[in-house]
């Protein structure tokens, strides 16, 4: 069978229970296993004492022994009187040899020998299904002729396909695992996501030996295999089995479903499990007294059960699930503000949980709250140091302030503050600045920064070499120092640890739109949009296209974007960036500029601190000639008073306070690109007010130095393009001049 092949380690391995030696004594109803042999007891100690390679020559030798007794016939003299008893015996030494393979396949698999640990499942099953066969009575559907007989085969089914996976045989897992746990014609497909039938259509689509592992495993292997519809199903399953199931509540999310639909599978699992409980409370007073084996639950024993449930349904849950599942699914929708206040509330709660801080530091530095991202990331460091996920993005944000510190220059862009380094020139000469002279403060924050940025890609590398975040943290360090090669290597190496690891793409796209590689930086920018749907993968792929010249998709994009997160100031801007830079012939009746302001005007409604809208807006009425409005949008914009009924409505969520902090903090870029207007307007002494005030709010604000320059030719009566050395020599200074978008 073909496989579609992915890395190892894209699946996780986790396919051995911590309590194992509870796993090899089970015995129910529906499944039976032999008494141990003194070997396999000792076997079994050692594999909980992880002694896997000791337990593994153990059970190599009790497998020999087993198989050496199986080969020798009974005594010819007694051949007729024992031929039955020596059929019994060879079947429950066969089923006994079962435990010996499971047993060797774990020790395989904590080995990462996979592929020997299917071979050793395999054979397992083999003896575990001739067994349950003899033993059982016939299937009555032609669906059940390759499922699963007994809990026993379904575990194994399990560590066959889990191995598999680590192969790389997704398709060849998800296979066998479909075959084995069959689902009902009627299921979960054709109902809708508001139905509130409860139990009833999980019972009636979930297989009789299904578990929340065989189901987690199933999903995410339908996730890999890109089949969303089917990986619902088996994520609703294992959510109304387990409410505590987390995973399935972020899986459910990412791929789209209703908060109100996830919360009201979670209801049905609280509801499961009081059931099971109840049941097995039952069970133990059945034992008790007596009684012998578990009655069913049909009847009126059943109506009571369910009743019991029904009441232990309205008590709470152990943790705030229904909070996370509101926070979860609004971070999906892109509804940061909303997800923000959502996770800040379970910050409240658990206030060292470095998953929730790690959340709360990703959704600050999206909305651009440096300040206050940076310090969740340094608080989930101090609370555990080899801490690993999510740690690329706070590498992305380091390498963010040392460019920033760099060359002064701030840009809120793809839902991160990007720094332009390599798309407007100016970085060619910054390898040769400071040879000879000695660091000025500005490149003392420089080193400083960079410093910390190589300290964290250590402390990730020691704490964990084998996941994709450690790299991608190298590759940010490399593009810090200017080395592109490095940088991009590292990425790749990234992705070929997780193919699935949605930032990779994404920074491996803006490293080569960045070198002028527009239609391969499409193509990162695609996939990273294809594992997560956000808007900074959105933003990426339109400038892609646009600097493509590719205006259509651009604009085709844009929409998309818009659709999947109607009320983010991003995606409407750019629809805005889409329509001003298509040529006329593509912009319908020439009506293009006119669609792209008001699509700007109403990006800067929905979130009046968002830089990028207003210099977009600015560069349109430039380009016209309406250097009277460029002057009004941009002192509205240093007011903050640029706030209209729209805004005011979403101020209360987080885009006033937004305003103000990115207005105190980067004024500096607003009164240059006033001081810009003002020039370009032949109002000299304004603009050399701005760009004065602009200096003094930040001295290396590299822009401002480089206007004030020109200007001062300017007045002169000099060409301000004629001296290039000077200019050189000022880019050298300040880092260079950036162009605003």
């Amino acid at each position: 069978m073909s496989s579609f092949k992915v890395h190892p380690n894209t699946v996780n391995n986790s396919i051995i229970p911590s309590n194992m030696i509870e796993q090899y004594n089970t015995s129910t109803l529906h499944d039976y296993r032999p008494p141990k042999t003194p070997l396999q007891q000792q076997a079994l100690q050692l594999f909980q004492a992880h002694q896997f390679l000791s337990c593994e020559k153990l059970s190599l030798l009790d497998l020999s022994s087993q198989l050496q007794t199986l080969e020798q016939p009974p005594p010819s003299s007694r051949r007729n009187h024992l031929q039955r008893n020596h059929k019994n015996n060879d079947i429950e030494d066969s089923i006994t040899m079962a435990t010996t393979y499971e047993l060797l396949g774990d020790c395989a698999n904590r080995a990462e020998r996979f592929v020997c640990a299917v071979e050793y499942y395999r054979k397992a099953l083999v003896l575990v299904r001739d067994y349950h066969h003899i033993r059982s009575p016939k299937r009555k559907t032609r669906s059940e002729e390759h499922g699963v007989t007994s809990s026993w085969e379904a575990l194994l089914r399990v560590k066959e396909c889990q191995a598999l996976s680590q192969t790389g045989s997704i398709i060849e897992a998800t296979s066998i695992l479909e075959r084995s746990f069959p689902r009902p014609r009627v299921g979960l497909r054709g109902s809708n996501s508001n139905s509130s039938t409860g139990s009833s259509t999980s019972s009636e689509t979930t297989n009789e030996f299904a578990t929340l592992q065989s189901l987690m495993l199933h999903g995410h292997l339908y996730m890999l295999s890109n089949r969303s519809s089917d990986a619902i199903i088996q994520y609703k399953s294992a959510l109304a089995k387990n409410p505590y199931a987390i995973e399935a509540v972020e899986q459910l999310a990412v791929l789209g479903c209703a908060d109100t639909m996830i919360l009201e599978l979670v209801d049905e699992g609280v509801k499961n499990l009081a059931l099971e409980q109840i049941v097995l409370v039952k069970k133990e007073k059945n034992e008790i007294s007596g009684d012998g084996a578990t009655t069913s639950t049909t009847g009126s024993d059943g109506d009571e059960n369910e009743t019991m449930a029904n009441k232990d349904n309205n008590h709470e849950l152990l943790i705030p699930v229904r909070d996370y599942v509101l926070a979860v699914t609004a971070l999906h929708r892109n509804q940061l503000h909303a997800s923000h206040q959502h996770f800040s509330k379970l910050n409240a709660l658990y206030p060292d949980h470095p998953y929730i801080l790690i959340q709360l530091a990703h959704i600050q530095q999206e909305l651009g709250q440096i300040l206050g991202s940076e310090q969740s990331y340094k608080r989930v460091r101090a609370i555990d140091p080899t801490w690993v996920e999510g740690m690329d993005k706070y590498a992305h944000l380091l390498f963010q302030l040392r460019m920033s510190r760099k060359n002064a220059f701030l840009l809120q862009h793809g839902g991160f503050l990007q720094y332009q380094y390599s798309c407007h020139g100016g970085r060619e000469n910054s390898n040769n600045n400071n040879n000879n002279n000695s660091l000025d403060k500005n490149n003392m924050g420089t080193c400083d920064v960079e410093l910390e940025l190589g300290q964290l890609c250590a402390d990730l590398l020691d704490a964990e070499d084998k996941r994709p975040e450690p790299w991608v943290c190298l590759s940010l360090y490399h593009l810090a120092r200017e080395d592109h090669e490095k940088s991009i290597a590292f990425v790749d190496k990234a992705i070929s640890l997780d193919q699935q690891h949605a930032f990779a793409h994404y920074l491996r796209g803006s490293i080569l739109l960045s070198s002028h590689r527009p239609e391969h930086a499409a193509v990162s920018f695609f996939r990273a949009n294809d594992l997560q749907r956000d808007i900074p993968s959105y933003e990426g792929l339109v400038e892609s296209y646009l600097a493509a010249n590719k205006f259509k998709e651009a604009l085709c994009t844009a929409k998309e974007a818009i659709s999947q997160a109607p009320r983010d100031a991003r995606a409407t801007t750019l629809v805005g960036l889409a329509l001003a830079q298509a040529p006329p012939n593509q912009q319908g009746a020439g009506e293009g500029k006119e669609r792209a302001k008001r699509a700007l005007k109403k990006a800067m409604e929905i979130d009046p601190g968002a830089p990028r809208p207003l210099f977009a807006l600015v560069d349109i009425y430039a380009a016209e000639g309406n250097y009277e409005m460029c002057v009004k949008l941009l002192q509205d914009g240093m007011d903050g008073t640029g706030t209209t009924k729209e805004s005011a409505r979403t101020s209360s969520v987080g885009a006033s306070s937004h305003t103000n902090t990115w207005v105190k903090e980067h004024g500096d870029i607003i009164q240059a690109k006033l001081a810009e207007i003002y020039t370009l307007d032949e109002n000299y002494n304004y603009a050399l007010q701005c760009y004065h005030t602009a200096i003094s709010m930040n001295p290396h604000n590299g822009l401002a130095a480089q206007g004030l320059e020109r200007l001062e030719k300017i007045m002169r009566g000099l060409d301000p393009d004629d001296d290039d050395e000077m200019q050189e020599e000022a880019s050298e200074d300040y880092g260079g001049g950036e162009e605003y978008y």
